[in-house]
């Protein structure tokens, strides 16, 4: 049987289902036409050492890793209608984190990773992201991550992908806790599953 989660939102029961390339076309839905998601399709976290060295489109690098599996992340339904998504794995799959001077790691912990939240247009502020949330620790733990860690934004988005990472409130509520700040607005946070 296949893993999924049920969470609760302001628009009704949503069902998590991890992405797998049959719901490819979901993602797509979700992220939209056009806009910051479109672009990225949350390649920043991935890129390597370098960049990519082609000019290819990142969609088409993140179908690649959908088809390898295992799933990179979950799509949330309501009424079978894609509404959210959410990126989760472990740390060593985001090498973008390794190189950042704020977000590298904190210790010798191999956490899994939630960095990235994209809501479908017209569905934000309705609880979409703290379910994909809820989903996304319970993804972890059934597939052995034993610490949970993001990076949420807490205060004035600097950056486009601000606001993408989820907020600093968002994860407090589901028990995640401080372990670093580095400045003022982005600390490092992690959960023990």
């Amino acid at each position: 049987m296949e893993w999924s989660y049920q969470a609760d939102t302001e628009g009704g029961s949503m069902t998590c289902r991890p992405l797998t390339p049959e719901r490819f076309g979901d993602m797509e839905d979700v992220f939209g036409d056009k806009g910051v998601a479109r672009r990225c399709f949350c390649m920043h976290w991935r890129r390597p050492d370098g960049g990519y060295g082609d000019d290819r489109d990142n969609r088409d690098r993140f179908a690649e890793i959908a088809d390898a599996g295992p799933p990179p992340g979950l799509i949330g339904y309501i009424d079978e209608v894609p509404m959210g998504w959410v990126q989760v794995g472990p740390r060593s799959d985001f090498p973008t984190l390794a190189r950042s001077r704020l977000l590298k790691p904190v210790d010798e912990v191999e956490p899994w990773a939630i960095n990235c939240f994209v809501v479908r247009t017209g569905q934000r502020r309705q609880g979409v992201g703290k379910g994909l949330l809820a989903a996304a620790i319970e993804f972890a733990r059934s597939n052995d991550a034993k610490v949970v860690e993001a990076y949420p934004v807490d205060g004035v988005r600097e950056s486009v992908v601000d606001y993408f990472t989820g907020t600093l409130g968002m994860f407090s509520d589901h028990g995640f806790v401080e372990v670093i700040r580095r400045n003022d607005t982005r600390p490092v946070v992690r959960l023990t599953v």
